[in-house]
C-alpha cells in the first residue's frame, strides 16, 4: 500500500488556502477568473468549479484524511476506480460525492484531492461505459506529482482540461454510439428516381419559377406585378412581434461604435429620401443590409421599374450583379469597369472610345494643349499637331478607371442625369471579393460622384467594419426585412401559372406552352392548397426563415418530387378540378428532398435526435436549448437573445456536458434553427468537428420555432428521423429493423411508432426536467398526424 504522511494537520478551510489554491493557480495555471469556490445549487456547494462553462469540479478534503491507494500504480499512473473505492471508504465517499457534483451539474471531470494526493476521473461519461469503471489518474504525493508534472500538467492544467486531454487518456478512444439504422441500408443515401410525369414537371417549375424571371423581355412585368413590400409580418410566424421586429439587432455590441439601422420604408416616390440622399451626398455607399434571400435585389429593382421608376428613367442606370456573371473572373475591379463601359454602349449608345466623345470629355485638356508648346503647329503644320495631340489623348485612356470616371462623369453633366451605380450580390462570392467589393464601392462614391447602392449580409458587414474594409462606414444602414412568404408565393404562382396557360406572351416559351398543362394543373392545385390549408403557409413561412429564394426552392422541389404522387395530383384536378394538397405530403417532400430516406446533408431539417456522445439524454439536448430560447427566462432581451454563458449554465444544470452543449448549439446554427448575435456559422475541420469562437448569444429562429413546436411529435418527422437517430435499446433497434428496406406505408407507421415509444420512454427516465419542456405533451399534440396515417392505412385495407 502507498500513502502519505505528513506532520502537520491541517482543515479542509486551511488545506485549500495553504495547499490546494497554491496547486490549482500557481501550478496548474488557472486563471482566478475561471475558478468559482464555494458554489451553491439546490443547497449543495461545490469546494471547488473550474472553467468557464465549468469543466471541472474539485472536492476537497482536510490534509489529515490521508488515502489508502492500492499498490500496483502503472507507469501512466492509471488505476480503477473500483480498486480505489474499495480499499478506503473515505476515498470512496468523496468520489461518490464529486460525482454526483459533476453528473447534477453537467460537467465531465471530477478531482478528489487532501492537498498532497490528486484522483482525477471522468465523473459524467458519454461512452457507454459506468463511472465507476472507468480508471483515474493518481498523484499521491505532492513528490510524486512533481516528478510527473509533465504529465499533470498536460492532463488537468488550465489548458490541459479545456484540450480535453484527460478524455482521451482515461477512454483511449472508446465510443459506445451505436449505429444509425442507416448503416444496415443498402447504398444510402439512395436518389429516388422521378418518374418522366415528375421530371418534366421539375423541368418545367424550374423554368416558370425560377429561371425565367431572369430574361429582360418580362422582368418589368414581374416586378409590377409579383413585387411586395419588404418588413410585412406574417400572421403565420412563431416568433413574437418583438423578435421579428428586431431582426438586426445585436449585430454590434453596446461597446463598440455602430452605425445607424434604419429600415427601408416601402412608400410610392419615398424611396428616394432624404436619408438615402443624405448618404449619397456624403460621398458614401448607401448599404442594403439583409439575410439571404430576404429580397435585396427585388428591392433594387423594385426603385428601377415601381416606386422610383421617374428618378431611375432620368438617371443613368449601371446595375452590376457579381453573382453568376462575375464568378468566373479573378480581377474584380476589371469586371465592374468592363460592365459599366458596356452598358454604356448597349444601354445609351455611348462609346467611350469614340473620338467625337472622347474630344468633349477633355475638351479641357485638349484646351490646354493647343495653349502649349505644340499648338503653334496646329496651322503651321497640322498632320504633327493632331500626332501630338492623340498621344496626348491616347495617355489619357489608357488609364481605364481614370478614362470612365470622366467618361461617365461628363455624360451625367451633359444630360443633366445623376449617376447611379448598383453592386449586386456581392454576397454571393466569398469573404475577400466580398471585402474588394466594399472598397470599390467607397472609391465609387467618393470619387466617381455617384450614388452607389451595395447589398450585403448583416454578417459580412460586420466583418468588413471590423477588418477596416469598410473603415468609412455609412452613419446609416438600411435594412431589408423579408415580405410575407406567402403573399410572394401567391404571386408567384399566380405569375408562373399565367405563363404556362399562355397569357403571358414570351418568345422563347411558344415551344414549351404545349407539354405545360399539367404543370398548370398541378400549379392550380397548389394556389387554391394555399388558400385553404393555413398549415401550408405556415410551414413555408416558418421553415423557410423569411428567406424568399428558399421558399421558391421549396415549392419547386415539391413540384415534381419523386416522394409525391404527381400523376395521381394531376389526374385528380383533371377530373374534378380541385385537390387540396395535405401538409403532411408538403413535408414529406421537403424532409426527404430527391433522395428515399432522409439524408441529413441535403435536408432543410435537422435530426434533433440525433446525439454525438453515448447516452440517451441527449436526445433532448436540441429540443430543451430551443425551448429554453423560446421561454421568457429572465436572461431574455427584447430581440430574444440569450447570452450564451446562461445557456450552458442552464444546460449543465441539467446534467449535459459542456461538450455536448458546444456541439449543439453549433449543429443548430448551421441548420439555422437557431442564430448568432453575428450571425456567423461554424466551419467543418476535417474530422467533421464544427470549430470557430462561440459567440456572445444565441435566439431561436423561426425554423427552430417550427421543428420545435409543429414538427418534432409530427409522423413525417418522427417516420424521416428513424434511420438517422442512433438507438441505445436493442430490442427497440432490432424491431425496427423489420422489413427494414420496405417503404410502404403500413411498415413506416409500425417504426414511427416504435420509435416515437423508444423516445418517450428515454424522456421518462431523465431524472431533471425543464419547466419549459415536455416531450409527453408534444407527442400528445402530434398524436393526430399519426391517427391520420392509421385511418389511411384501414381505408385501403378496407378496400
Amino acid at each position: 500500500m502507498l500513502s502519505t504522511s505528513s506532520e502537520t494537520n491541517l482543515n479542509e478551510a486551511q488545506t485549500r488556502f495553504h495547499i490546494i489554491d497554491d496547486i490549482i493557480f500557481s501550478c496548474l495555471g488557472w486563471p482566478k477568473d475561471q475558478v468559482e469556490v464555494e458554489n451553491s445549487e439546490q443547497r449543495k456547494f461545490t469546494d471547488y468549479e473550474l472553467g468557464k462553462p465549468r469543466l471541472a469540479i474539485i472536492e476537497a478534503k482536510r490534509e489529515g484524511s490521508i488515502f489508502s491507494i492500492p499498490a500496483g500504480l502503472s507507469c501512466k499512473l492509471l488505476m480503477d476506480l473500483k480498486s480505489l473505492s474499495r480499499m478506503d471508504s473515505d476515498l470512496s465517499d468523496a468520489i461518490i460525492q464529486v460525482q454526483n457534483y459533476c453528473s447534477q451539474r453537467g460537467v465531465p471531470v471530477g478531482i478528489v484531492t487532501n492537498g498532497s494526493q490528486i484522483i482525477a476521473f471522468l465523473a459524467s461519461r458519454q461512452d457507454g461505459i459506468s463511472v465507476i469503471d472507468g480508471n483515474a489518474v493518481v498523484f499521491t504525493s505532492l513528490e510524486h506529482l512533481k516528478e510527473n508534472f509533465t504529465l499533470a500538467w498536460d492532463l488537468i492544467s488550465f489548458h490541459g482540461i479545456k484540450e480535453r486531454r484527460i478524455f482521451s487518456y482515461l477512454t483511449n478512444g472508446h465510443s459506445a454510439i451505436p449505429n444509425k439504422l442507416s448503416s444496415k441500408l443498402i447504398n444510402y443515401p439512395t436518389v429516388r428516381y422521378k418518374s418522366d410525369t415528375q421530371a418534366n414537371l421539375r423541368q418545367l417549375s424550374e423554368l416558370f419559377l425560377q429561371d425565367i424571371f431572369e430574361s429582360t423581355e418580362i422582368e418589368e412585368r414581374f416586378f409590377n406585378e409579383c413585387y411586395c413590400e419588404s418588413g410585412a409580418l406574417s400572421k403565420y410566424a412563431l416568433l413574437s412581434k418583438n423578435v421579428l421586429d428586431a431582426r438586426y439587432a445585436a449585430l454590434f455590441s453596446n461597446s463598440e461604435l455602430a452605425p445607424h439601422l434604419t429600415p427601408v420604408k416601402e412608400k410610392k416616390n419615398d424611396n428616394f429620401s432624404p436619408d438615402i440622399l443624405a448618404e449619397a451626398i456624403s460621398k458614401r455607399p448607401i448599404v442594403l443590409l439583409g439575410d439571404v434571400g430576404v429580397g435585396k435585389t427585388s428591392f433594387v429593382k423594385n426603385l428601377m421599374y415601381r416606386s422610383a421608376y421617374q428618378e431611375f428613367r432620368n438617371a443613368i442606370y449601371i446595375y452590376i450583379d457579381l453573382g453568376s456573371k462575375a464568378a468566373l473572373t479573378d480581377d474584380l475591379k476589371a469586371f465592374i469597369l468592363d460592365e459599366i463601359e458596356n452598358q454604356l454602349y448597349n444601354k445609351y449608345e455611348k462609346d467611350t472610345y469614340d473620338h467625337n466623345f472622347i474630344k468633349g470629355v477633355y475638351a479641357s485638356e485638349i484646351y490646354r494643349f493647343t495653349q502649349g508648346i505644340w499648338g503653334k503647329k496646329q496651322e503651321t503644320d497640322p498632320i504633327f499637331y493632331e500626332t501630338k495631340l492623340f498621344e496626348m489623348l491616347e495617355k489619357e485612356i489608357e488609364k481605364k478607371d481614370k478614362h470612365l470616371n470622366r467618361s461617365l462623369t461628363y455624360f451625367s453633366k451633359t444630360t443633366k442625369k445623376q449617376i447611379i451605380i448598383s453592386l449586386d450580390n456581392a454576397d454571393q462570392r466569398d469573404y475577400d471579393t466580398q471585402q474588394r467589393t466594399f472598397v470599390i464601392s467607397q472609391e465609387l462614391a467618393k470619387e466617381w460622384s455617384a450614388t452607389v447602392f451595395i447589398s450585403v449580409r448583416p454578417q459580412t458587414f460586420f466583418s468588413s467594419k471590423r477588418s477596416g474594409a469598410l473603415s468609412a462606414y455609412p452613419h446609416k444602414i438600411f435594412t431589408i426585412s423579408p415580405p410575407r412568404i406567402e403573399n410572394v408565393i401567391e404571386k408567384r404562382l399566380q405569375f408562373a401559372l399565367s405563363m404556362a396557360e399562355g397569357k403571358i406572351p414570351l418568345e422563347r416559351l411558344d415551344n414549351i406552352r404545349v407539354n405545360a398543362k399539367n404543370l398548370a394543373l398541378f400549379l392550380k392545385a397548389l394556389i387554391s392548397s394555399l388558400k385553404s390549408n393555413p398549415e401550408l403557409n405556415e410551414f413555408i413561412t416558418n421553415i423557410t426563415g423569411g428567406n424568399i429564394r428558399a421558399a421558391i426552392e421549396l415549392v419547386t422541389g415539391f413540384i415534381g418530387s419523386p416522394n409525391i404522387e404527381a400523376e395521381k395530383i394531376t389526374n385528380i384536378m383533371s377530373l374534378n378540378g380541385k385537390y387540396v394538397i395535405p401538409l403532411h405530403e408538403f413535408t414529406k417532400s421537403a424532409l426527404l428532398g430527391d433522395y428515399s430516406h432522409y439524408n441529413p446533408d441535403t435536408s432543410i431539417a435537422l435530426n434533433i435526435f440525433d446525439v454525438t456522445s453515448a447516452t440517451k439524454d441527449e436526445h433532448f439536448l436540441i429540443p430543451i436549448l430551443l425551448s429554453y430560447l423560446d421561454s421568457n427566462c429572465i436572461q431574455k432581451k427584447n430581440d430574444g437573445f440569450i447570452p450564451t454563458e446562461n445557456i450552458f449554465e442552464e444546460s449543465q444544470n441539467m446534467g449535459f456536458s459542456e461538450t455536448q452543449i458546444n456541439s449543439a448549439l453549433r449543429r443548430a446554427t448551421n441548420k439555422k434553427l437557431i442564430e448568432t448575435t453575428q450571425r456567423v456559422t461554424f466551419e467543418e475541420d476535417i474530422n467533421g468537428i464544427l470549430t470557430g469562437s462561440m459567440p456572445d448569444a444565441f435566439r431561436i429562429t423561426s425554423i427552430g420555432a417550427y421543428h420545435l413546436k409543429k414538427w418534432i411529435g409530427a409522423f413525417t418527422y418522427i417516420d424521416a428521423m428513424v434511420f438517422d437517430t442512433p438507438i441505445f435499446t436493442m430490442e427497440t433497434k432490432e424491431a425496427l429493423s423489420k422489413n427494414i428496406n420496405s417503404l410502404s406505408i403500413e411498415d413506416r407507421y409500425s417504426r414511427a411508432t416504435i420509435f416515437r415509444q423508444y423516445l418517450k420512454e428515454c424522456w421518462l427516465q431523465i431524472p431533471n426536467k425543464p419547466s419549459y419542456f415536455d416531450f409527453q405533451e408534444i407527442t400528445k399534440e402530434g398524436q393526430r398526424t399519426f391517427d391520420s396515417v392509421l385511418h389511411a392505412i384501414n381505408k385501403k385495407a378496407s378496400k
